[in-house]
């Protein structure tokens, strides 16, 4: 039994490797290898193998066994690189990673280009058939890796964070893209593959990491008025939910439950996709994570609602909801002298997210700018306070109780108060934050 199974450790030749059935799990990053990358994995098997005559330690290989299945939890893009310089050298090599499909267009992209790379390498070192054969020969007998070999995905991945220094450890990101697959049990391998996709987008034009770590993490927090501000493993939980392939537990799940029902019922519905009913599920940040397709979904979500509320009409970007308030906050947090600092990011970044919360929870109302005025008072009152401002500040500052008035509302006008406060700065000011004083107490 797996459950019983403790993680092993051994060295294994190239050659022996070569017959196991390894596979790639969804959840990996695309195959990312540059030139730069190759070439010093090449030169360097060269040097050992054939200049040195001696045996070449590639590294190290994690793999999750489950069943048959041997899943590569780390080593993926030095296994895949091995794959192709092994077919460049020999027609008749099929093994490794080279039935593996790659569906990600990176991963293809990047295939195609480091083969060319390494054919190029093998024309300018070896020349002569004869001295691709025993370069192909030398490799299968001299080269190993060590193979760590654990029967858990939670063994898998510590172990990766413990042995990889060579690498970049696992992210939260990378723990809750893993989980959140895993959770699609009764989902289509499509379907899995779509929140991939997505997902690795998301990383690759760089909203992933500021949706969750800089908005949503911030947002959950900060609404039930707990002190935290960085996005770690730690914290992973925060993003974990209901599984609804799973038993009901608890009676808050119903409504949920029921709610997801409803909006798969109406995907399937032609009548009530035509008329556009229910054909999204309606998130809220707050709400209870469920886990799976919901959670990549709700993800993206709220990407593209950020770019509602903070991108002008750009290029290759969704069209901003109100114009004059993206006009507002380009003057008034990015474009005056100091804004790039490190205390001026954290104040904008607490303002980004009381109107992002204001709005997840009422919407664009009529006199939405009488709110974001009003906030933008409040939240900056604090650069014109401090001169220096660190994440504690942002922490333990009286305006971030406006987070928890958002969560516990009914209606806006709990929050209008706001709009009535005077201020008056007397302290000497940080440089470039004079306009913001003169808006702050006259409005101007």
């Amino acid at each position: 039994m797996a459950e019983n199974k403790k993680p092993s450790q051994e060295s294994v030749k190239l050659i022996d490797l070569i017959e196991k059935k390894l596979t790639i799990p969804v959840y990996q990053r695309p195959y990312k290898w540059t030139e730069k990358n190759v070439i010093t994995l090449l030169d360097d098997i060269f040097e050992f193998v054939i200049l040195k005559n001696k045996n070449y330690r590639l590294g190290s290989v994690i793999l999750h066994e489950e069943g048959d299945d041997k899943h590569i939890v780390d080593g993926q893009q030095r296994l895949t690189t091995i794959s192709i310089l092994l077919r460049c050298l020999s027609n008749q090599f099929n093994g490794l990673l080279l039935k593996q499909n790659f569906k990600h267009k990176i991963s293809k992209n990047n295939i195609v280009y480091n083969q060319r790379i390494i054919n190029q390498w093998i024309g300018t070192k070896l020349r002569a058939d004869e001295n691709k054969k025993e370069f192909y020969s030398k490799i299968l007998d001299k080269c190993e890796f060590i193979i760590f070999t654990v029967y858990h995905q939670d063994e898998a991945f510590q172990l990766f964070d413990s042995q990889n220094s060579r690498g970049l450890a696992l992210e939260p990101f990378d723990l809750l893209k893993a989980f959140h697959l895993r959770e699609m049990v009764y989902d289509t391998e499509e379907e899995r593959t779509i929140c991939v996709e997505r997902w690795e987008k998301s990383i690759d034009n760089k909203t992933l990491k500021p949706i969750l770590g800089n908005h949503l993490f911030r947002i959950r927090k900060w609404s039930k008025n707990q002190s935290k501000y960085s996005f770690t493993k730690d914290d992973i939980d925060e993003f974990k939910g209901i599984s609804l392939y799973q038993k009901q537990r608890y009676p808050y799940e119903s409504p949920v439950r029921m709610l997801d029902g409803l909006v798969d019922n109406s995907q399937n519905n032609k009548f009530l996709r035509n008329l556009h009913i229910a054909q999204y599920y309606p998130f809220s940040i707050t709400m209870p994570i469920i886990n799976g397709k919901r959670f990549f979904e709700y993800v993206d979500f709220y990407i593209q609602q950020r770019e509602k509320l903070f991108d002008l009409d750009k290029e290759d970007l969704i069209k901003a909801e109100i114009p004059e308030f993206v006009e507002f906050y380009e003057k008034n947090c990015l474009h005056y002298n100091g804004s790039s600092r490190s205390g001026d990011e954290k104040v904008r970044n607490m303002y980004e997210n009381i109107l992002f919360a204001f709005i997840d929870k009422f919407g664009f109302i009529d006199d939405f700018g009488s709110y974001y005025e009003a906030f933008y008072k409040t939240v900056y009152f604090i650069r014109c306070n401090y001169k220096r401002i660190t994440t504690e500040t942002i922490l333990k500052c009286d305006e971030r109780k406006i987070f928890r008035i958002i969560n516990d509302a009914l209606t806006p006008d709990v929050l209008k108060s706001y709009q009535y406060k005077s201020y008056r700065i007397t302290g000497e000011l940080v440089k470039g934050i004079d306009n913001i004083k003169t808006f702050i107490e006259n409005g101007k």
